[in-house]
């Protein structure tokens, strides 16, 4: 009897080893499978010298070429008179920025879990202070500077630090807004960005990316530009139908925004959209995408798509994933080429599912030209062997000199023009 017990127990050993070893074998096939299906870009394997060209040397306005140049060990490209540099580098995934009165640059590090205050404090061009304000936070993507305090938008909510000061330093920290959705695509969550913007009407604008790729939401707070008092009162759905607005930015009271559309209906549509944003407005997803077209998943949503929402003023290549955008400052207005005056900066992040990448770059948008024209300005993120950086983030100083963010390199670069 007791030789039988031994056998089942080896048995009975044997038996979950391989139904381990089985469900391993399955969630690996799983995950392979996912990847794949949404990440299509390794299928091209190295960009044909065509694709570079399409994608990076595409001239500027009136003709304007883009010139490389030596920017640490890569080559970037930019009109002549603009010089890039590397100025705060060793950030973990470098996302959204702002300007303090002083230059001082309050930046979101939203794989680092951290905020930064970043100074270049002997004006040499590269920042010689780099502060922590306080780590171990929610994907901290987005602040902005306002009034002496520091807005921080997390995953899961709007925080201030009062009186915030170069060094990093800060008399207190107030919780605004709490329980934004949140989660990640692991978890069903979906766009894990929020973005705080404060607008001319001294109100609080926080956008919260949709849940999912393309679905009806049940929380009809995804997929939206939010409003709120500065207390965090008065919550509010200004726009809906925006997938994932995550840049935003309002020039002469006009409120712009940049939303990404969605995957898997092709390598080229739908268009990622410039958007201009009005209270109570809907721009369409999930139903509709693009110049009001119903998403095949919405076939009986045609005639809605056509009368109730609102389409885009631009479209760009789908899957560009545009994030940050900037208009010149003042201070960019006088010092910097008269041309890019009518018009603003866009950071297209680059895609990830498409079967010839694109993206990877900076451009200029022409608002004043009819129709809005897009134009390259700073490229070769992408290169033959595929995409080394990742645009995220732009802004000014108060000197007129842009900044650049990148979260593949976890660095900022500075763009500066001389005549």
């Amino acid at each position: 009897m007791a030789k039988k017990k031994s056998k089942f127990k080896k048995h009975r050993i044997g038996l979950w080893t391989i139904l381990v070893i089985a469900l391993l074998f399955i969630a690996l096939i799983s995950i392979i499978t996912y990847w794949v299906s949404q990440n299509t870009a390794f299928l091209s394997g190295k960009l044909k010298p065509a694709d570079l060209v399409n994608n990076n040397q595409n001239p500027s306005p009136d003709s304007i070429q883009l010139e490389p140049q030596q920017v640490g060990f890569k080559t970037l490209y930019a009109p002549s008179g603009f010089k890039i540099s590397e100025f705060a580098t060793g950030i973990k995934g470098t996302r959204f920025f702002s300007f303090g009165p002083d230059d001082t640059m309050y930046i979101g590090s939203n794989t680092g879990d951290s905020i930064y205050a970043v100074r270049d404090t002997n004006a040499d061009g590269v920042a010689d202070q780099k502060n922590i304000i306080e780590s171990k936070l929610n994907t901290p993507h987005s602040v902005y500077y306002y009034n002496g305090d520091l807005y921080l938008a997390e995953q899961n909510r709007v925080s201030v630090y009062r009186a915030i000061q170069p060094t990093g330093t800060f008399s207190k920290k107030d919780v605004l807004v709490d329980g934004l959705p949140s989660g990640n695509k692991l978890t069903g969550g979906g766009h894990t960005t929020r973005t705080v913007v404060i607008g001319p009407d001294n109100k609080m604008y926080v956008s919260v990316g949709s849940s999912c790729n393309l679905c009806i939401e049940s929380d009809n707070r995804r997929a939206t530009i939010m409003r709120y008092n500065l207390d965090g009162s008065g919550a509010e759905i200004y726009a809906g139908g925006l997938r994932n607005t995550v840049g935003f930015t309002f020039n002469d009271g006009t409120l712009w925004g940049l939303d990404m559309g969605r995957d898997q209906i092709g390598d080229d549509i739908p268009p990622d959209e410039v958007n201009i944003i009005t209270q109570d407005a809907n721009y369409g997803w999930p139903y509709c995408y693009g110049d009001h077209i119903n998403n095949p998943e919405y076939k009986d949503r045609a005639a809605y798509c056509k009368a109730s929402t609102v389409a885009p003023v631009l479209g760009l290549q789908a899957h560009s994933a545009p994030l940050g955008i900037a208009f010149e400052n003042q201070a960019a207005k006088q010092t910097w080429p008269k041309v890019y005056q009518n018009g603003f900066f866009a950071a297209l992040h680059g895609s990830w599912n498409r079967t010839v990448p694109t993206g990877y770059k900076v451009v200029w948008v022409d608002t004043k030209s009819n129709p809005m024209k897009t134009y390259n300005f700073i490229t070769g993120w992408l290169d033959g062997s595929g995409a080394w950086g990742r645009p995220v983030g732009l802004g000014f100083d108060s000197k007129g000199n842009m900044y650049v963010s990148d979260d593949k390199q976890n660095l900022v670069y500075k763009v500066v023009y001389s005549k």
